[in-house]
């Protein structure tokens, strides 16, 4: 098989070409996830990861762009949701894959170094191994771009201090409220966000603190963590007004909260909610009620930026890692091509001299074909070199190989 790096290729939104409105409808949770890579070999998709977070829904694809292009509109079809196409930014080759490692790095994220996005991959990678659906060329991509993520917190200061969306958020939650260890919270969802923002939360002093979570054992496995109490579910809507902060951050594609709840309190005190969830769980039309206060990921923004200038001077330094990376990456790329033909070529020229000195072997004793063994092995490596060269140079485009692949497999007949 051949493997052409244009077959590498992503669609995506993120929250640099598109807001939080339109990256909502983009969103897609496991469940959904899971539908989509039991679609995808019906639609001629060899390789697929999707990676779907609150800042970013993307499609990672080995196979042909039109493919993917055409797949990804047929999940959201099939999901009825109403997207508007243009905000896919489409991504090839060499540039996909220095994508996938600044993501993998934070480089782009909302919050530069933050270090939830290394597990949020993780996470996601597993979902994708569990359907195999990524083989060799995607798994090595992820793995590749993990380690370069590992690098970069290793070698800078980009991720130095408390770095995540998370405890951006309860730091905003903060600015909100006179008080955090007076106030009774609630926060639904328990995975990693949401472990994040309790433990976020009770390092600034929160006392009170209960989980809510579709799936109790997780909700209560949190709870008793944080020494805190358990909420089910179904109890939310009637036990709003006990609670003074609500933070929202799950990955169900329905409000969890609705308008109409909040009309029936009769409140006498304010509740700040925050929203994580993308798509949000909680109407946002909520914030024209008088004591309301809503707050979406998008509000964050400055205390995202406060960080983006503490880590702007590591950026360079990042960057000039993850291009190492790429390189690396793209190496490895090249070889899967170039390997398979300098073996083919070797063995082809090893079988003319196998049958040449077989026809010759009783001609002459054995310290002359040894003698001639010599030079007629060291006279093919000669004629292979350059070839061999050719196909290992860095300063030849992958065009140019691809061509001189194909002609050495002509001549010789190689096996593809």
């Amino acid at each position: 098989m051949e493997f052409f790096l244009n077959h590498i290729n992503y669609f995506g939104v993120t929250h640099k070409n598109t807001d939080l409105t339109n990256r909502e409808i983009f969103a897609l949770n496991d469940e959904q996830i899971s539908m989509a890579y039991k679609l995808a070999s019906a639609h001629n998709i060899k390789e697929l990861y999707i990676l779907s977070t609150c800042a970013r829904t993307e499609f990672f694809g080995h196979c042909d762009s039109k493919n993917l292009h055409s797949f990804i509109k047929k999940v959201y079809h099939i999901l009825e949701r109403n997207c508007d196409y243009n905000f896919l930014i489409h991504k090839q080759g060499e540039e996909c894959v220095k994508h996938m490692m600044e993501v993998s790095c934070s480089v782009t994220s909302l919050l530069i170094g933050e270090t939830e996005i290394t597990n949020q991959i993780k996470k996601s990678f597993q979902l994708a191994k569990n359907h195999k659906s990524t083989k060799s060329i995607l798994s090595r991509l992820i793995e590749s771009s993990l380690e370069a993520g590992k690098k970069i917190r290793n070698k800078t200061k980009l991720s130095n201090g408390s770095s995540s969306i998370s405890y951006a958020a309860v730091e905003k939650i903060i600015e909100n409220v006179d008080r955090i260890d007076n106030k009774k919270i609630l926060i639904i969802g328990a995975g990693m966000t949401g472990k994040l923002v309790a433990y976020n939360l009770q390092k600034k002093g929160a006392k009170d603190v209960f989980i809510s979570n579709r799936d109790v054992n997780r909700g209560k496995v949190l709870s008793k963590k944080i020494n805190g109490n358990f909420l089910p579910l179904d109890k939310i809507s009637e036990s709003l007004s006990e609670f003074s902060i609500i933070v929202a951050c799950t990955n169900a594609s329905y409000k969890l909260i609705e308008y109409n709840d909040i009309l029936k309190i009769d409140s006498v005190h304010p509740i700040l909610f925050m929203d994580l969830s993308v798509p949000r769980n909680i109407d946002h039309n909520i914030k024209n009620i008088d004591f309301v206060t809503l707050l979406t990921i998008e509000d964050i923004d400055n205390i995202i930026q406060k960080y983006r200038q503490k880590r702007k001077s590591e950026l360079p330094k990042a960057m000039r890692l993850i291009d190492g990376c790429v390189i690396d990456y793209l190496q490895w790329f090249d070889d899967l091509n170039v390997t398979p033909t300098i073996a083919n070529l070797k063995n082809h020229y090893d079988r003319i001299q196998i049958n040449e000195l077989k026809k010759v072997s009783r001609k002459y004793d054995s310290k002359t074909l040894a003698a001639i063994d010599v030079f007629s092995n060291s006279l093919l490596k000669k004629i292979m070199k350059d070839s061999i060269e050719y196909l290992k140079s860095d300063e030849v485009n992958e065009k140019s190989k691809i061509q001189y692949i194909e002609i050495m497999s002509s001549i010789y007949k190689f096996k593809k």
